[in-house]
C-alpha cells in the first residue's frame, strides 16, 4: 500500500472513523506551562518512511485487584485479554508497583504474592499472542524513610532501587519487551515534587541507576525514559541536560492533548498541551546524539464524559462527548503518527479498563472494554488499523 497516495501530504487528510463528530475549536487556556519554541527552525531528522503506522499497543492493568481474587485472576481477567487480543491488539503496557513488590528491603523473591501475580499476567498476555513491557514506579516507605505512605514518590536514594530491577530483568526479561522507568515524571502528583525542574533534576540519577540494574540483569533488555504527561519537551530538554543521554534505548512520551476536546492535529496553540508538539522533542534527540532512537508513546487516550461538572478552567479532565469521537481522535492518531513523524513505533492507548475513581467519570471514561468483554468503538478502532495494514511497525 502506497503511504503517500493514501494520505498525501496535509494532516487533515488522515482517515475519520465513521460516525464521528469533530467538537467546536474554541480556544481554551490549557494547564498552565511554558511555551518553548527554541526548536523552531532547526531540521528535523527524519527516517524513511514507515510502511504502516505505529504498532498497536494497550494499558492493561494486570496486577490491579479488580481482575484477582487473591492470587486467582478472575473471569473479568480472562475475557479482557480475550478481547484485546481478538481485536489485534500487538503491545500490552502494565503497571509494576515497587512498593508493592519489595515491601522491606529483603532481597526480593519470586515466590512472593506480588510477583506471582506479575508473572502470571506477562504469561497470559504472552500466552495470547502479544508482547509485554512493564512501567516500574511506586517507592516503597524503607526507600524513603520519613516522607508518610504516599508511594508515588522517588526514592531518597536512587540505587536503592537496583537490586529489585536486576532482579526483575533477570527474572522476566527474556519474556519482556522492555522496561520503563516510572510513570510521568514531569508531575508531582507522581513523584512527590512540586518543583518542575526539581523533578528533572531527581528523575535522571534514577534513570540512571535503573538502567545499569536493568542492564546487569539482562543486557538486551530495553529501556523506556519515563513517559512524560503531553509531549513535554522541557521536561525532556532538562533530562538532556543533566546527563539522561545513555541511559536509555527508547524514549518515552505520553502526548495526552491539554484539552481533549481538541482533536489530534490541532495546532490552536503551541507546546506540550498539544500532540503537534512533537517535532519539538524529536528535534531535541537530533541534537543530543540520539535521532535514531525509536519513540513509544507509552500512554495516551481520549476519554467520555461530559465536562458540565469540570471545574472551571481544568481543561486537562475535559472528555469528548461520545465513543464515536473518541474512536476518530485515537485512529487519527495514529495516521498523524505514520504521516509526520515516523519515529514513532509504538501507541499504548489507555486503556483496556479501570474502575469509576472520579466524580467526573473522567478515569472510567477512558475504558476501550466493557466488564463483560465488549470491546467499545475505541478499541474496534484499533482493530481497524491492524485489518487495513497487517503487522504494522517492527519494534
Amino acid at each position: 500500500m502506497n503511504r503517500r497516495s493514501l494520505l498525501g501530504a496535509a494532516a487533515v487528510t488522515v482517515p475519520v472513523v465513521a460516525g464521528a463528530v469533530i467538537v467546536g475549536e474554541s480556544l481554551d487556556s490549557d494547564r498552565p506551562a511554558p511555551v518553548r519554541e527554541e526548536a523552531v527552525g532547526q531540521a528535523l531528522v527524519v527516517p524513511a518512511v514507515n510502511p504502516a503506522p505505529p504498532v498497536v499497543g494497550a494499558q492493561f492493568h494486570g496486577t490491579w485487584e479488580m481482575y484477582w481474587n487473591g492470587l486467582t485472576p478472575n473471569a473479568m481477567f480472562t475475557r479482557h485479554l480475550d478481547t484485546l487480543a481478538a481485536q489485534g491488539v500487538q503491545m500490552i503496557r502494565t503497571d509494576v508497583g515497587w512498593s508493592s513488590a519489595q515491601p522491606t528491603n529483603a532481597a526480593p523473591d519470586p515466590n512472593q504474592w506480588y510477583h506471582k501475580r506479575l508473572a502470571t499476567v506477562i504469561d497470559a498476555v504472552r500466552a495470547r499472542g502479544m508482547q509485554i513491557f512493564l512501567t516500574v514506579h511506586q517507592s516503597p516507605a524503607w526507600s524513603r524513610p520519613g516522607t508518610g505512605s504516599e508511594v508515588k514518590q522517588y526514592p531518597a536514594d536512587p540505587n536503592s532501587i537496583k537490586p529489585w530491577l536486576t532482579f526483575v530483568a533477570q527474572t522476566y526479561g527474556a519474556k519482556l519487551a522492555a522496561i520503563e522507568v516510572w510513570n510521568e515524571p514531569n508531575l508531582s502528583e507522581f513523584v512527590g515534587i512540586s518543583d518542575a525542574y526539581q523533578r528533572a533534576v531527581k528523575y535522571v540519577p534514577l534513570l540512571k541507576a535503573s538502567y545499569a540494574a536493568i542492564k546487569a540483569g539482562r543486557a538486551s533488555l530495553p529501556v523506556i525514559f519515563g513517559g512524560p504527561s503531553q509531549t513535554d519537551d522541557g521536561f525532556i530538554r532538562d533530562c538532556y541536560a543533566l546527563g539522561a543521554r545513555g541511559s536509555f534505548d527508547i524514549m518515552g512520551v505520553h502526548p495526552y492533548q491539554g484539552n481533549q476536546t481538541k482533536p489530534p492535529e490541532s495546532t490552536d496553540i503551541t507546546g506540550k498541551a498539544r500532540m503537534t508538539n512533537m517535532p519539538a522533542i524529536i528535534n531535541l534527540m537530533a541534537a543530543n546524539g540520539d535521532a535514531a532512537k525509536p519513540i513509544w508513546w507509552t500512554e495516551f487516550g481520549f476519554s467520555v464524559h461530559a465536562n458540565d461538572t469540570v471545574p472551571a478552567g481544568q481543561v486537562w479532565l475535559f472528555g469528548v462527548p461520545d465513543d464515536a469521537t473518541a474512536a476518530s481522535y485515537l485512529s487519527r492518531s495514529f495516521y498523524l503518527a505514520w504521516q509526520q513523524w515516523p519515529q514513532v513505533k509504538l501507541g499504548v492507548v489507555y486503556c483496556a479498563y479501570k474502575t469509576p475513581s472520579d466524580s467526573y467519570g473522567h478515569q472510567y471514561g477512558f475504558r476501550m472494554i466493557e466488564p463483560d468483554g465488549t470491546a467499545k468503538p475505541q478499541l474496534q478502532a484499533l482493530a481497524a488499523i491492524r485489518q487495513a495494514f497487517g503487522s504494522l511497525q517492527t519494534l
